[in-house]
């Protein structure tokens, strides 16, 4: 049959038009089968966009705290990396302006929907003046939105992407979360120039992706059986969050700082007076796994906060993961 031809470079047609509906109807993005590219994982996404915009030397701007994995593909590219810090609301583009002021930058990498790690949203006010920023300082914004379908409270926030005029943002997305980590399907939103761009460079790497499973997955898109799979999955996954939010509070209140993230599959928490690094070793010891700050800095250095994943376990392990947190804590300083 058709699935075992050449297939489309861009990915299989009835997948890019699935999708092309999908991303229109609850993103609200301006979406045809010519704005669309199907990648083996986001992160193959994110490498071609690196590709395709960065030339040695160019400085490209990135969330601090941020996603190390799309710094090296920037890195890899030659890009000189401009650490941004975040705050409750998401990245400063206060300190994105004052980035501004000391040269021209080829690109911003962010995650608005659910700031990696710290799971802020992006505020609405800050949305617009990088919108606004981006056209008239004609750099590109990378949207990496990796975890779009899990928003637990209020309505889900739109992609900056949907609010796009000038044909600036290139939006990365995955259905990695949503279906199986083992089915590599992401895709990239952009404009066609720049689609057309990813596609050549797409043909030196991987002449195109898994035919097959682009086909079953328009399938389950179209059938509505995707819809219905994430709905069940953030059911369950807000569920998680709690039972996760439940014991920290009941275990670690005296140590931890956090608020319930409003979406994403992790928990950011501050930890005032504790080695984190050190907690994070015991903590191995009893067996239960978690991210410290360190890991997300742009330089390597060391900071009181902690990443918590909870969509992978029940209710009862996060809550049995979390009294060996709290057996694990090193004795505090101050």
């Amino acid at each position: 049959g058709t699935a075992l031809r050449y297939g489309d470079p861009r990915g299989a047609l009835e997948l890019r038009t699935a999708l092309a509906r999908m991303l229109a109807a609850r993103r609200a993005l301006p979406a045809g089968i010519e704005t669309l590219i199907v990648t083996r994982g986001s992160q193959m996404g994110l490498s071609l966009a690196a590709e395709a915009l960065v030339r040695p030397g160019d400085r490209v701007a990135v969330e601090e705290l941020g996603y190390g994995a799309a710094w090296d593909a920037f890195r890899r590219a030659g890009a000189e990396l401009v650490a941004v810090p975040v705050d409750g609301a998401g990245l400063s583009v206060e300190a994105l302006e004052r980035a501004l002021e000391a040269g021209p930058l080829r690109a911003v990498y962010l995650t608005p929907h659910h700031h990696y790690p710290t799971t802020a949203v992006l505020a609405a006010g800050r949305r617009l003046r990088l919108l606004e920023l981006a056209r008239r300082h004609r750099f590109a914004i990378v949207e990496d939105d990796y975890d779009h379908e899990f928003h637990y409270e209020g309505p889900p926030v739109l992609p900056l992407a949907s609010a796009d005029r000038s044909g600036s943002v290139i939006y990365v997305g995955t259905f990695s979360k949503v279906l199986t980590p083992g089915l590599r399907l992401g895709f990239v939103h952009a404009s066609p120039p720049v689609i057309r761009a990813l596609v050549s460079l797409r043909l030196v790497l991987d002449r195109q992706g898994d035919h097959a499973s682009e086909i079953a997955t328009a399938a389950l898109i179209e059938s509505g059986e995707l819809q219905r799979a994430v709905r069940r999955a953030r059911r369950v996954y807000r569920a998680r969050r709690d039972a996760l939010v439940h014991a920290l509070r009941s275990e670690l209140g005296e140590v931890l700082r956090f608020r319930p993230p409003a979406g994403g599959s992790s928990l950011w928490a501050w930890a005032d007076g504790v080695d984190v690094d050190r907690w994070q070793e015991r903590a191995l010891a009893q067996a239960v796994a978690f991210a410290p700050a360190r890991v997300f800095a742009l330089g390597g250095r060391a900071r009181p906060g902690l990443r918590l994943a909870f969509t992978s376990l029940s209710e009862a392990d996060l809550s049995e993961a979390v009294r060996r947190m709290a057996r694990a804590l090193p004795p505090r300083r101050g």
